[in-house]
């Protein structure tokens, strides 16, 4: 479990420092100030730079894009992971990496630009042979620019930068990260939940395991009378890869019911649940946890993440512009007072700025009316 966390170089942090996290984290601040941002950076941490997780990042903020005036980029300088680094801008060699880790350790994850040079070696191998800063001014020919992920005395090409984004991915689909090179295992439910096909997915995972009572017990926090949950082809989605829909077993009604005709609160805390006991042992990261979810159930909800996240050695980290779920939040947090922890990301002179609170200090805070989000 990281107990602190630090971020330098990345998007929109230059260097941010969070000394105490737990096993239940809660992160508000108002738009622009990092949260999604933060939940970004563990995720990377966590892949160890996977590059699927490099691309999808990019790709969630639409900064692959392309139009027939701008159809692709000129040269690397251009390359769209640019935008990961902080005033997106490429780094020098080994200038301004990305940086993120446990505060203590001496061995962050870090991401930074790499060039090599193609030699052969005295049996007429080729090989690859990194180039020193001070030296690559004086070499012109041959010379390949790389993505490169550092830690420790370990370092990974992730790609090349004069690459297609296209066929990176095509290579990474066939030359897979191994899972005994990630950080952490992780889950993430976003602003706009999971895609049905990996819902699908990790109920198939759940159902019928001891994890299946519990997402069903969760649910009757909404409706009392859900007895169960399946997964079915809809055959009218033609073709489509996401085409299996969930169905909720009502009582006192035959047929099953869409989940989705439940209503929000419904769906987005059934992605939650099943998001969190896939997550076992490893890290759950959710977007605007309240959305969808009625102010009055919050509190219920998060007594059951502390109950779910302790029992499976889950880490939360969670993200809100609510009030209410602050609320339920520190409700929860009171009832296990060594699970929780809470603070605020603040765009200041000197760049983002983490607040952080105690459950006193943020006790307080509500009972005095204090703006905290």
């Amino acid at each position: 479990m990281l107990e602190s966390f630090q971020i330098i170089n990345f998007r929109l942090f230059q260097h941010l420092t969070v000394t105490k996290l737990s096993r239940v984290n809660l992160i508000v601040g108002q738009n622009n100030s990092g949260k999604s941002t933060f939940l970004e950076a563990v995720e990377l941490y966590a892949s160890n730079a996977s590059s699927t997780v490099l691309l999808d990042l990019l790709d969630s903020r639409q900064e692959t894009w392309v139009s027939e005036a701008k159809s692709h980029y000129q040269n690397f300088i251009a390359h769209p992971v640019r935008h990961l680094f902080f005033g997106h801008k490429l780094p020098k060699i080994e200038a301004d990496k990305i940086s993120l880790g446990e505060l203590a350790s001496h061995t962050k994850l870090q991401i930074g630009i790499a060039a090599y040079q193609n030699i052969n070696d005295p049996d007429g191998n080729l090989k690859k042979i990194i180039i020193l800063p001070e030296k690559i001014d004086n070499i012109i020919s041959n010379i390949e620019w790389y993505l490169l992920a550092e830690k420790g005395e370990a370092n990974r090409r992730i790609f090349r930068l004069d690459s297609e984004l296209r066929e990176v991915r095509q290579f990474n689909s066939i030359y897979q990260i191994q899972p005994s090179e990630l950080e952490y295992t992780w889950q993430i439910v976003s602003t706009e939940n999971m895609p049905n096909r990996k819902l699908a997915a990790l109920w198939d995972l759940t159902s019928l395991t001891d994890l299946e009572s519990e997402v069903i017990f969760a649910l009757r926090l909404i409706d009392d009378r859900v007895s169960g949950i399946a997964f079915v082809e809809d055959i009218s989605r033609g073709s489509a890869s996401d085409r299996r829909i969930p169905l909720v077993k009502i009582k006192g009604i035959d047929d099953p019911l869409p989940l989705k005709s439940m209503g929000d609160g419904m769906t987005r805390l059934f992605h939650i649940l099943v998001a969190l006991v896939n997550a076992k042992n490893g890290i759950l990261l959710i977007d605007e946890f309240e959305n969808g979810l009625h102010w009055t159930l919050q509190p219920k909800v998060w007594d059951i993440v502390f109950q779910l996240a302790d029992k499976l050695n889950v880490q939360v980290f969670a993200t809100t512009h609510s009030r209410d779920c602050i609320k339920g939040f520190d409700h929860a947090w009171n009832n296990y007072p060594t699970l929780g922890a809470f603070f605020r990301l603040d765009a200041k002179n000197q760049g983002i700025k983490a607040t952080e609170y105690t459950s006193e200090t943020l006790r307080d805070a509500i009972d005095m009316d204090v703006e905290v989000r």
